[in-house]
């Protein structure tokens, strides 16, 4: 079997390679060494050195920032302003509500508004007594203000009952 040489290099090329090492690497290092953490601002730089055009393609800009995705922690103390105060919410809840007579009359339509000044925050209905044959046909807010509940003798039933219809209101704002 036959070796194969190996020859060293020659001192031209030893040379050649340490300068370019130099070249390349040494006054890059010597740079970060010198220079100051946080020693570059507006006041060094010339007026339109920085701008969104000379960005990189995958920087981040406001375009690029999908509005309600960020949240108080990608903040800093003080960086975002007070919003405005929120509502107080609800108060002086209160139920209403109105029976309508008790007799045998196979349909009834009941509602009840709410006080002046406040809003329907909802509603129901009952039956007194339940009975069998008799339901509620339809329970619902009829406007802002107003619950409605109709009920009715789906088999005809000589007892006597009654429709209750209440609302739950209240001051919104």
């Amino acid at each position: 079997m036959r070796r194969i040489a190996l020859r060293r290099p020659s001192p031209a090329l030893v040379v050649a390679c340490l300068a370019l090492l130099v070249a390349l690497g040494g006054t890059g290092y010597a740079t970060v060494l010198q220079v100051p953490r946080a020693s570059v601002g507006a006041p060094q730089l010339k007026n339109g050195a920085v701008t969104t055009t000379k960005l990189a393609g995958n920087a981040v800009t406001s375009a690029k920032v999908r509005n309600g995705t960020l949240v108080k922690a990608d903040f800093k103390g003080n960086q975002l302003p007070a919003g405005p105060a929120g509502p107080p919410g609800l108060s002086g809840v209160e139920r209403v509500e109105d029976t309508s007579a008790s007799n045998s009359t196979a349909f009834r339509d009941r509602n009840v508004a709410c006080p002046a000044g406040k809003r329907l925050l909802g509603g129901g209905a009952r039956l007194n007594p339940s009975l069998v044959g008799v339901g509620i046909a339809a329970s619902y807010p009829d406007n802002d203000n107003v619950y409605r509940a109709i009920a009715r003798e789906f088999v005809a039933n000589p007892a006597s009952w009654s429709l209750t219809v209440f609302a739950v209101c209240a001051n919104a704002s």
